[in-house]
């Protein structure tokens, strides 16, 4: 959404999104093995796409790349990418694949936490509090060149 309705959007948070690398079948195989999903991974991400078997899933997948969609280039509006370094949903490769690509983007990783940053010491609702807000707000201001995170993913007690 943020290349495609660019001219409508102010400011996107894109949280352990997909780009290219999530939607091939050898990172699928792996990623509907893992334990971090707490449902049928298969059966919600094969009713994402209308499909029911996984043969018809692995097919579909590879359609949905920024990539083979020729997005990938094209500008987009302001962007915060968010995930974690150990992401076992998406692939954190897509995330700096994204960065490399198209308009400048600002991302912030957390080194030790897996699906959309969340880790030691960051929790969904930290993450919420203390990066996408901040970022939100500061875009929503017209100050995009406003200073950058400083902020790291050092493991801290939560606290919450």
């Amino acid at each position: 959404m943020a290349i495609v309705e660019r001219a409508r959007l102010k400011a996107v948070v894109a949280q352990g999104v997909g780009v290219h690398n999530y939607f091939q079948p050898e990172w699928q195989r792996k990623a509907l093995g893992t334990r971090e999903y707490l449902m049928d991974l298969f059966a919600a991400r094969a009713s994402v796409y209308g499909v029911s078997t996984l043969e018809d899933f692995l097919a579909f997948g590879p359609k949905m790349s920024l990539i083979t969609l020729g997005l990938i280039d094209r500008p987009s509006a302001p962007m915060l990418l968010i995930n974690g370094e150990h992401d076992s949903q998406v692939p954190i490769e897509d995330l700096h694949l994204l960065l490399r690509h198209g308009s400048p983007k600002e991302a912030w990783v957390n080194p030790k936490g897996m699906h959309m940053g969340r880790g030691p010491g960051w929790s969904s609702q930290k993450i919420q509090r203390e990066i996408t807000v901040p970022w939100m707000v500061r875009m929503l201001k017209g100050d995009p060149v406003a200073a950058s995170f400083t902020k790291s993913a050092k493991a801290e007690p939560e606290g919450e």
